[in-house]
């Protein structure tokens, strides 16, 4: 069976200088590949890439065994690739449901809005994530980690099978990332693919099945969870040649 995700040579560059040299990586089905690299390693650009953003770059994204090219984010979401970024998507001045529904609004006869249909999706997205907020309150009047939690049920609400997720935890409380992983650990099982990107390595250790390091635009070493260890990682981050670990 191919992966679900397939990204080969990826190349991008800015004003002419090179920042992605021939990226390759996969993800298969109910498994988490962590990205780990520094500030500057390409890390955003790569999943720019994957999420539409960028869409002038040079390599193959293939889905499923299928090559496709997104020239635009809605051409990832339609193919059910869903971003978290570190900055958030939501408009502030609306409610959760209406962010949760953002771009597909539910709609009765005449193309009027389905309040009832879009409150109760809204309930649905946030039931595995956290039923006790509001779908009904602006997003503006919700703490920081609420708001990132609002954030992942509008990625579920899109039916992701690839999860991009972008530093999730950056404004979770203890409590709260704990929850993340036991979610993404239910997701993971029913088959959804998550890339997760992350400078700290004790959640890529609780989350990760493989962890990939980029450093200056090359993928370097790419470990399995049982053989990370942070003398590895640190030593994968000192070099761009790429040192492949197979897996245990």
């Amino acid at each position: 069976m191919p992966p679900l995700l397939s990204l080969k040579s990826i190349r991008r560059s800015f004003a002419g200088v090179e920042v992605l040299h021939g990226v390759d990586l996969e993800l298969r089905a109910g498994e988490v590949v962590a990205l780990v690299g520094e500030n500057g390693a390409g890390k955003s650009t790569l999943i720019r890439i994957l999420g539409g953003v960028y869409s002038d770059h040079a390599g193959e994204i293939w889905l499923g065994g299928e090559p496709v090219r997104f020239r635009h984010p809605r051409d990832a979401r339609a193919a059910r690739v869903q971003l978290i970024h570190q900055e958030l998507s939501l408009v502030a001045a609306m409610t959760v449901a209406e962010n949760i529904a953002l771009g597909r609004e539910p709609t009765g006869r005449f193309g009027v809005l389905d309040r009832r249909a879009l409150l109760a999706a809204a309930r649905r997205a946030l039931e595995p994530v956290d039923p006790a907020i509001d779908p009904e309150r602006p997003v503006e009047s919700l703490p920081a980690a609420a708001q990132q939690l609002v954030e992942l049920a509008k990625a579920l609400a899109g039916k992701a099978r690839i999860l991009v997720m972008d530093e999730p935890t950056s404004s979770l409380g203890q409590a709260d990332v704990e929850h993340l992983f036991a979610l993404i650990q239910r997701l993971r099982a029913s088959g959804v693919g998550i890339l997760y990107i992350s400078h700290k390595l004790e959640e890529v250790y609780a989350v990760a099945d493989r962890i990939l390091v980029l450093h200056r635009g090359r993928l370097c070493a790419t470990f399995t969870r049982a053989e990370a260890t942070q003398e590895k990682i640190a030593a994968a981050l000192t070099t761009s040649a790429p040192a492949e670990v197979a897996h245990a």
